[in-house]
């Protein structure tokens, strides 16, 4: 789909002497910009066509199952500030599959709805097909809790949170409250601030079976695996989202979502 710009003219009252960007070096800097954001848009396009084509269709839709349950309420969503909250089991591999249920099975538009996902910025620099998969839709932070496999403890990545937000309002997010794909992990408290914050609709996304997928570690290649995909209707969050947050309040639905994906349940 191609995305209309707006147009605008220039108010300045210089001339720019036929020359685009000229006589500002922020007028070069937007240009710069905005072929980046097409290159990368058209990059985004090619990688989430061979991802489909190559790997989720074959492997998800005839080498293996994957049973879709609730997706009939994706239709009624906006199509920007929307949240999916799901327990994580590996690294790709129910992001993939999300996509492919939004682009493929319901073959909504490219870009309309933006589905991003959420991820360590370490795993995204671990080799090139991370890589790839970032440039298909990453949004990285800096985990304040782990790094490759260890345990630490240093600030929160403000700059981090602020793109996860960013990437919320801008379309719809699959975001992993537990942050690792270790079983049993607890839901991080700041999914509730995440979402005071943004006001965005959130949806608890239950996964299953994604786990036997795994030949070794975080790389797929086992068949005839049964998986499932459970997407809850949206949460009632007026009342949340109307007052000033408070850590009860945020303790309370950190609860609801812990009994809804917390990845403890089998």
């Amino acid at each position: 789909m191609v995305q209309r710009r707006r147009g605008g003219r220039d108010h300045s009252g210089g001339a720019r002497g036929g020359v685009p960007g000229g006589g500002l070096p922020g007028g070069v800097l937007a240009e710069k910009k905005a072929a980046q954001t097409f290159l990368n848009r058209w990059l985004r396009r090619g990688l989430l066509a061979g991802f489909g084509v190559g790997f989720t269709v074959p492997y998800l839709a005839i080498l293996n199952d994957v049973h879709v349950e609730g997706d009939g309420v994706l239709k009624d969503l906006p199509r920007r500030n929307v949240v999916f909250l799901a327990n994580h089991q590996t690294y790709f591999l129910e992001a993939l599959t999300f996509f492919d249920l939004v682009y493929v099975r319901h073959q909504f538009p490219l870009e309309d709805p933006l589905l991003r996902f959420s991820a360590a910025e370490e795993t995204m620099k671990k080799n090139l097909l991370t890589k790839l998969m970032g440039l298909a839709g990453g949004v990285t932070f800096r985990r304040s809790f782990r790094e490759g496999g260890v345990d630490v403890n240093r600030p929160v990545d403000m700059d981090g949170v602020a793109r996860v937000e960013e990437a919320i309002r801008e379309g719809w997010l699959l975001h992993f409250p537990a942050g690792t794909t270790k079983k049993g992990a607890p839901l991080r408290s700041g999914v509730s601030r995440l979402l005071h914050n943004t006001k965005a609709v959130a949806l608890p996304l239950r996964v299953d079976g994604f786990r036997d997928l795994l030949l070794h570690k975080q790389v797929p290649g086992k068949l005839f695996k049964r998986c499932s995909l459970k997407v809850h209707p949206p949460l009632d969050l007026d009342a949340f989202y109307a007052k000033p947050y408070d850590r009860e309040g945020g303790a309370r639905l950190l609860r609801h979502l812990e009994d809804t994906i917390g990845d403890s349940q089998g």
